[in-house]
């Protein structure tokens, strides 16, 4: 009674279909599309800037992945956010190609932020984040430097990390 209910009616044909369908929904949707951009945080950092400094983020794309495989370009996007987590830049995304160097850069005097009482120094928490095409595990070289842009605000505070993206 129940197969001849399967069989025999337009309802239990959509079913099966539907499970017959459903079983092949798995293995489609775990591919991911050719081209496709995996986006990873990068780590942040906290700086204090004062009028006059301009805060510069570099970043290194080796021409191949810890596996010695050709790497792919990467994307980079930096965000800065307030004392309070606000968020109050975003510099332009850029395309790294492999074997190059890019950077972004930010003047503190353009910056939407007051600073301390009393002065123009804030607190600036940066956070990179990184757009990947490669799957494979990826070091990229990165370094957050504070420029003078005036006279007087000579010389260059740098320091370096690097940062281990993964897809």
């Amino acid at each position: 009674m129940l197969i001849n209910f399967i069989t025999n009616s337009a309802i239990g044909r959509a079913m099966v279909a539907l499970i017959a369908l459903s079983l092949f929904h798995v293995a489609v949707s775990a591919q991911s599309p050719p081209g496709s951009e995996t986006l990873v945080n990068g780590q942040p950092a906290v700086v204090g800037l004062v009028s006059g400094e301009v805060l510069r983020y570099s970043a290194f794309n080796p021409s191949e992945t810890e596996a010695g495989k050709p790497n792919e370009p990467l994307s980079l996007q930096l965000k800065l956010y307030d004392d309070h987590g606000s968020l109050i830049a975003t510099s332009p995304k850029i395309v790294i190609p492999p074997g190059e160097f890019r950077w972004v850069e930010f003047d503190r005097d353009t910056l939407p932020i007051s600073g301390e009482p009393g002065s123009t120094r804030a607190q600036i928490r940066t956070q990179p984040l990184w757009g990947l095409r490669a799957n494979a595990r990826l070091k990229v070289s990165a370094s957050l430097e504070i420029l003078g842009n005036t006279s007087a605000t000579r010389g260059t505070f740098k320091f370096f990390f690097n940062v281990e993206a993964l897809p």
